[in-house]
């Protein structure tokens, strides 16, 4: 079976998918939102933790002893402004997001790792090179097929319109789907989903673990 659900903006941490829920038992996912010189504290556990900023920009401290990272992340005033600038967290590392003068949105993903790998903070369109970390970040990718564990957020420049997929689920049940500005898809295991057509100018993030990665 496979879930849409729709994401409302609001100031803090959105968890919106964890594992066990929907049949995942890989990705969580979740939507940070936080207004000028705000700041947000965390630590990763026994996950790598990838932060995606969807728009604005903040001072993103890494780490501590001597797995450190420091640096900026976020370039774009929203999705429809560049590429992403991507960071990757390794396990047991603590992370400070620390806001200047405009809001910033960071998309925020985890998976159980175990792997030891240095902290990046990769500029604009940059691609990780470090095959110990399993998350893979796609945007705009819309000639590949969705496949299971996947999230998917889509967006629309005007805030409206949507876009139409054909989604096969575990059963092997065949059905279309219209998400629209905010609406989030999750694809468990064994299920798989493809683009078929969408209206105006549309932005589609997708996270994947890298056993399904093509």
């Amino acid at each position: 079976m496979y879930l849409t659900k729709q994401y409302t903006s609001t100031e803090g941490l959105s968890n919106l998918i964890n594992p066990g829920e929907f049949g995942f038992s890989k990705l969580h996912f979740g939507i940070l939102n936080l207004s000028p010189h705000a700041t947000f504290f965390d630590h990763s556990d026994d996950c790598e933790v990838v932060l995606i900023a969807l728009g604005g920009q903040c001072t993103l401290l890494v780490g501590h002893n001597g797995n450190k990272a420091n640096g900026i992340l976020g370039k774009r005033a929203d999705v429809f402004d560049g590429d992403a600038c991507i960071a990757y967290i390794p396990h047991h590392t603590t992370f400070e997001i620390i806001t200047n003068t405009d809001r910033i949105e960071i998309a925020i993903c985890r998976t159980q790792s175990h792997s030891d790998s240095a902290a990046i903070i990769l500029d604009a369109g940059e691609k990780v090179t470090d095959a110990k970390y399993q998350l893979r970040i796609r945007e705009n990718d819309f000639s590949s097929e969705i496949a299971g564990e996947a999230i998917c957020l889509y967006r629309f420049k005007d805030g409206t319109n949507s876009v139409t997929l054909q989604v096969v689920d575990s059963d092997k049940n065949v059905k279309r789907t219209d998400l629209h500005h905010n609406d989030i898809l999750v694809i468990p295991e064994n299920a798989r989903a493809r683009l078929i057509s969408y209206e105006n100018v549309c932005y589609q993030f997708m996270i994947t673990h890298a056993i399904h990665y093509n």
